[in-house]
């Protein structure tokens, strides 16, 4: 008897200290947006960082792709598509690192949390490989949905990188080139529209 009564209190005990033992947990919060950025320690991995970063739409992970004076010698530069001068000429006039960090702010501000963006990159040719920089030629097509109805969603053309290690061996774009190739706007279009 003594026996039953153990095993009918272990038995309550038991039960009652798994309630809830099978209800469903607490959501987890979501992972933030960009935190799979890998280490450049390879020149490739800038190209799939930035292709990563305008995905996720993640500023922190998207400036990581340019040269940091912090880090490098190397001062990012951009040259704008021959359309981009001809629009916003003076704006380019001294862009830089962070004017390219401040646009992508601007165009990620005007742009839903869950508005589409992507970028795809097709190799025009093999990269040409020296001592100390990779130069890479690509035809792009850059797509950011934005709140703008006035101006397109779609930019498409073709670019140079020329992507460099910095101080610590890590690579990132020491320079960008923009070139009109298509009918549709060039990617230069983007950053003279969302530089303010």
């Amino acid at each position: 008897m003594q026996y039953l009564r153990l095993m009918a209190a272990a038995t309550l005990a038991v039960t009652g200290l798994s309630c809830g033992l099978f209800e469903p947990r607490q959501a987890e919060a979501p992972t933030q947006p960009g935190l799979d950025f890998q280490p450049a320690l390879d020149p490739a991995s800038v190209i799939s960082n930035l292709i990563a970063a305008v995905g996720q739409k993640s500023e922190t992970n998207y400036i990581r792709c340019f040269t940091d004076p912090t880090t490098s010698t190397r001062t990012f530069t951009f040259t704008p598509s021959s359309e981009g001068v001809a629009v916003y000429g003076s704006i380019f006039a001294n862009w830089g690192r962070s004017e390219e960090l401040n646009y992508f702010r601007n165009l990620h501000a005007r742009s839903g949390p869950t508005a589409y963006s992507n970028l795809q990159l097709t190799e025009k040719s093999a990269p040409s490989i020296t001592a100390d920089s990779v130069v890479y030629y690509y035809d792009y097509v850059f797509q950011f949905e934005h709140s703008d109805k006035t101006f397109p969603t779609t930019a498409q053309g073709s670019l140079i990188f020329t992507v460099v290690p910095d101080n610590s061996g890590l690579w990132a774009i020491y320079r960008w080139v923009d070139l009109k190739t298509t009918s549709a706007i060039s990617w230069s279009m983007f950053k003279g529209k969302f530089s303010s």
